[in-house]
């Protein structure tokens, strides 16, 4: 989805109304827009995640923003506070007031003329296909798709109903995207596995005749590479969220609703469970199973064990964060400890 700013201006009663929260303050003041707390408005209104009136009082502290949301938990307001309105979960409430003040883009359901689409290709209805798109023979492209300029669809793709591809999206052949997904701009779906094996005449590759799919209401970072499996299948689960510059080897398994962070590498034929979380940089090596609800700190770094149970893990090499944090409590003690070791051996008279 592509958004521009309304020129919409709405007093902050209005917004109380529209969120079905409890208003507080002068309901009549102007309300031009929505903001973060990182980057504050003097005439839009912020959320806030504080759930303790002391935690808000050190939010007001540095507010520059028109107006507060904040959360209804919040038994005691801090004295002096601005206009604000109080709802059960403040993140969602800000949400649906994004729709009030940007306009969502909506492309012509057009093929342009620049567009190659070869001649036994399937095109849906209501399809947007831009510019220098190119789809092969036998692709389909389903109702309500968009495929944004210099997509490039392999031949037998399948792009399911209303998923969007930005710019410079490539659909390997065979490879299947699903309903009301979104591939963000470079990314590849269906890039061959990186398997070789070694000969006298230097690696010789293995030929990757699997196909990624991609089911339902998955979204794809810019600049990630999903693997095509060697053989079978590389299957991304339903509502898996994977950011930008991720990569998925081969044969790579990611269950439903897993969340997969910025520059994560996951090593082929690993398989990782529901709702498993992988933060930033952390790496999994091949061939290791991941469990549901598993979670992973950035930077940590996993394959010293097959399995790993639910729970978190951190470090290098990834181990319970439990564990972690009494081995990071010894190490701080280790210097001290090496200093009475010295003693201990000069008062022995320097023996071991």
């Amino acid at each position: 989805m592509i958004f521009v700013p309304r020129d919409t201006v709405l007093p902050l009663g209005a917004l109380a109304e529209h969120l079905g929260g409890t208003l507080v303050g002068n309901g009549d003041v102007s309300i031009h827009g929505v903001c973060s707390l990182d980057e504050q408005a003097p005439d839009a209104i912020a959320f806030s995640n504080a759930t303790t009136s002391a935690a808000l009082a050190e939010v007001l502290t540095s507010l520059q923003a028109r107006a507060l949301i904040v959360s209804d938990a919040i038994d005691e307001l801090p004295s002096g506070a601005p206009p604000l309105i109080r709802v059960k979960a403040p993140l969602p409430a800000m949400i649906s007031l994004v729709p009030l003040f940007y306009a969502e883009i909506e492309m012509e359901r057009v093929v342009s003329e620049k567009a190659d689409v070869h001649p036994s290709a399937t095109i849906g209805d209501e399809v947007h296909i831009g510019a220098f798109c190119s789809v092969g023979a036998q692709a389909v492209i389903g109702d309500g798709a968009v495929l944004y300029p210099g997509v490039v669809i392999y031949p037998h793709a399948q792009i399911g109903s209303g998923s969007i591809l930005h710019a410079g999206a490539t659909v390997r052949e065979r490879c299947i995207v699903g309903r009301d997904s979104v591939v963000q701009n470079g990314a590849v779906i269906g890039s061959d596995g990186f398997g070789y094996y070694p000969t006298p005449e230097g690696h010789q590759p293995i030929p990757q005749v699997g196909v990624v799919t991609l089911d339902d209401k998955v979204d794809v970072g810019a600049n990630t590479c999903i693997d095509r499996a060697a053989l079978g299948t590389t299957p991304i689960s339903r509502g898996v969220k994977i950011d930008n510059l991720a990569q998925i080897g081969h044969n790579v398994s990611i269950g439903q609703d897993a969340i997969v962070c910025g520059d994560v590498a996951i090593g082929g034929s690993t398989k990782i469970g529901k709702g498993a979380v992988l933060a930033g940089a952390s790496s999994f090596a091949d061939h290791l199973e991941i469990a549901d609800g598993a979670r992973f700190t950035g930077r940590a770094a996993a394959g010293h064990v097959q399995k790993y149970e639910k729970g978190d893990y951190t470090g290098y090499p990834a181990r319970p964060i439990t564990q972690w944090k009494r081995e990071q409590v010894m190490i701080r003690k280790l210097p001290s400890m090496l200093k009475r070791l010295r003693a201990l051996e000069e008062a022995a008279g320097g023996q071991p």
